[in-house]
């Protein structure tokens, strides 16, 4: 209801100012979301907006009939509501609409000073006819407002949720959003994690791949705030955590972690049960989430499942997932590589070569229960001359393994068996030219 203000519930901007600057200080960036879609109907422009002729007649997408799609009765007319009545969209087609969702980008982006967006619901912006999802007016003014927030803040993020098929979200990329976030990856992740099989998570990456920018353009993830978390899909299984986190974290895209994710919080629908208190360390009321009874019960989880005592286990959850981002930012391979598939003949096997100016890895998942001796090709690649191999992670790490691969002469290898790789694990190998 106020686009430029916090919710008393939270604190005050004067909190935000704050935090920015306490991230920044520490090399953070900060992203946030951003709502542009809709509005709450106790905005004062929806209020506002209900009188005919008032200066918010038209920021509201308003109808004396009723249409196809999501239309709610006010009196003797509709408003179109996508998510629900509480939640009226607002007509971005206006130029006076637009011109108002701008100066509020350039008010966080300038003004406080975060570092980008997440544009929710961003396939639903601009509705036609025809179609109110992923409409050719939704990416043009995607697009435009890209352009205008690139103009306050050079090099602000914006990503986008655009909950749809790979080649849909994708076609976003790069000229309307930065980013949209992978949700065809997040199913493909789990599947191979609960099935023990390979072939569906490295179609998903040989697809995937494909469709967007070589380096980054799409997020990856496990769970978010609309599903069950990874913990409670996967039954707190311990080798299971371990492995999804491995598979994100070494894997192509710029990936999140949800929150909670790190400790093996459980939850599942309602939407409240995915979104409890973050469980910080074991004192009441609220395990350091609060010094208050908090607005939602904790997560039905053992004590000890929070920070302060996972952090000071090195076997923890929390310390895989640690030491796994401390190595992707160490290897730019990981972090900056491009992807490029590599064939395996183990079914409980995916394997790619990660490619970076200024370094080259093989990453070698598998999400089988028993160790894999796995055949590796790759047909074409980026590889020369005789590279050396050492592990990076899993395995013995830090050990050269028994050879690199015969490099072809189209920069690949075929039938490469660098190691026994262990059940439920992820391999990195550096391959030094």
């Amino acid at each position: 209801s106020d686009y430029q203000a916090i919710d008393p519930t939270f604190g005050t901007l004067e909190d935000v100012d704050e935090l920015v600057a306490a991230a920044h200080r520490r090399g953070i960036r900060l992203v946030m979301d951003m709502v542009v879609n809709h509005t709450s109907d106790q905005h004062p422009w929806f209020i506002d907006s209900q009188k005919p002729n008032s200066a918010h007649a038209d920021w509201y997408v308003w109808s004396d009939k009723q249409g196809a799609g999501n239309w709610h009765r006010l009196g003797s007319r509709l408003y179109y509501g996508a998510f629900g009545s509480d939640f009226p969209d607002l007509n971005l087609s206006a130029p006076s609409v637009t011109a108002a969702i701008d100066d509020i980008a350039r008010f966080w982006v300038a003004d406080v000073g975060v570092d980008g967006f997440r544009i929710d619901a961003a396939k639903y912006l601009i509705e036609d006819p025809s179609a109110t999802e992923n409409t050719p007016g939704t990416k043009v003014w995607l697009r435009d407002f890209r352009a205008n927030v690139e103009k306050a803040a050079p090099g602000a993020l914006l990503i986008g949720e655009v909950w749809d098929p790979s080649p849909v979200s994708s076609a976003y990329v790069p000229d309307a959003l930065d980013m949209t976030f992978e949700f065809g990856l997040s199913t493909a992740y789990i599947g191979a994690v609960k099935t023990g099989q390979a072939q569906g998570l490295a179609g998903s990456f040989a697809k995937i791949t494909s469709l967007y920018p070589p380096v980054g353009g799409f997020g990856a993830f496990l769970t978010n705030h609309d599903m069950d978390r990874v913990a409670s899909q996967l039954a707190g299984d311990p080798a299971e955590l371990r492995l999804a986190a491995s598979l994100l974290l070494t894997g192509p895209g710029v990936p999140f972690v949800y929150y909670g994710e790190e400790l093996g919080m459980t939850g599942q629908k309602p939407d409240e049960r995915i979104r409890t208190p973050m469980r910080w360390d074991t004192s009441g009321p609220a395990a350091g989430f609060s010094g208050h009874t908090p607005w939602e019960a904790l997560s039905a989880d053992p004590a000890a499942l929070n920070v302060a005592t996972e952090a000071a286990d090195p076997g923890s959850l929390w310390s895989s997932y640690r030491d796994l981002i401390a190595l992707r930012g160490a290897h730019p391979a990981l972090s900056e590589g491009a992807y490029v598939p590599v064939t395996s003949d183990a079914a409980g096997v995916v394997a790619a070569i990660r490619s970076a100016p200024s370094e080259t890895a093989l990453v070698v998942a598998n999400v089988s229960d028993t160790p894999a001796d796995a055949g590796l090709t790759l047909a074409a690649g980026p590889l020369c001359g005789t590279p050396a191999a050492s592990v990076v992670l899993g395995g013995d790490e830090g050990a050269a393994t028994a050879s690199g691969p015969t490099v072809t002469a189209a920069g690949g290898f075929s039938g490469y068996r660098p190691l026994t790789i262990p059940a439920r694990s992820v391999v990195v190998i550096d391959l030094a030219p």
